[in-house]
């Protein structure tokens, strides 16, 4: 999933996108997709992005952030992972869903838009996934994670960064100052091995799924899941134009 420029106006001008369900090759099983896309032609680039551990496609907050951003005039396209669509609840460790994942990213690119810039993620184990694929050889414009599963919760001793220095493409980390998965403080500390310029924003009393309680909210009144994430549409769109500056 190669760069591209920005200012291409179709994803892919002989395949017009619309809303719907697709399959993606995943190697050794097919897996069910949803595309959300905007009511033109997308812009550049479009995004695959991967749902958490105990999810699937349809995933609140997926499901948000990727009707939020087809809004904003991109593709998004939103696979179960293997293990999910072979009817698993329980995932398998990370690096056991990395090739299916590369293979997921090919068969998008094929059947939505072969010549233009991707940008891969998710959130939490999807997008612990994405930024592995990235060193396994997965081409993309750029890596977008939703609470990164920095640890396991509440025990950072181990944080899951040895596969950081060979990301080399930007990154967008969107974080939550109240999640057990994420200490804050260590996950700064480590940002400096990436292989790429990250960058980050901090959602305020945000839990793993960003969602803002009352009792951690800076003002004092609860955010769902669904108001955070679509708040943070714009701080992405704004994000994806820097990938494409220069």
């Amino acid at each position: 999933m190669g760069g591209g420029n920005l200012h291409r106006d179709v994803m892919s001008e002989n395949r017009p996108v619309k809303n719907g369900s697709v399959l993606l090759d995943a190697g050794d099983i097919s897996v069910p997709a949803e595309v959300d896309a905007p009511a033109g032609f997308p812009q550049p680039p479009g995004f695959l992005l991967a749902h958490g551990a105990g999810g699937d496609r349809n995933t609140v907050g997926l499901k948000a952030l990727a009707r939020g951003l087809a809004e904003a005039g991109y593709l998004v396209v939103r696979p179960d992972l293997p293990y999910r669509a072979a009817g698993r609840r329980s995932p398998p460790p990370a690096e056991r869903s990395v090739a299916g994942f590369v293979q997921m990213a090919a068969s998008a690119r094929l059947q939505l838009g072969e010549d233009v810039p991707w940008v891969v993620g998710g959130r939490s184990y999807g997008g612990r996934v994405a930024s592995m694929a990235l060193v396994d050889g997965l081409q993309a414009a750029g890596l977008l994670l939703c609470s990164y599963p920095l640890h396991r919760p509440g025990d950072p001793s181990q944080p899951r960064v040895a596969h950081w220095p060979r990301i080399k493409v930007p990154s967008l980390f969107l974080e939550g100052t109240n999640d057990p998965f994420c200490d804050l403080e260590v996950f700064r500390r480590h940002l400096v091995e990436l292989g790429a310029e990250p960058t980050v924003h901090v959602v305020e009393g945000g839990d793993h799924s960003l969602k803002v309680g009352k009792l951690n909210s800076p003002d004092g009144k609860a955010r769902s899941e669904v108001s955070v994430v679509a708040s943070l549409v714009p701080v992405i769109d704004d994000w994806v134009r820097t990938l494409f500056l220069a």
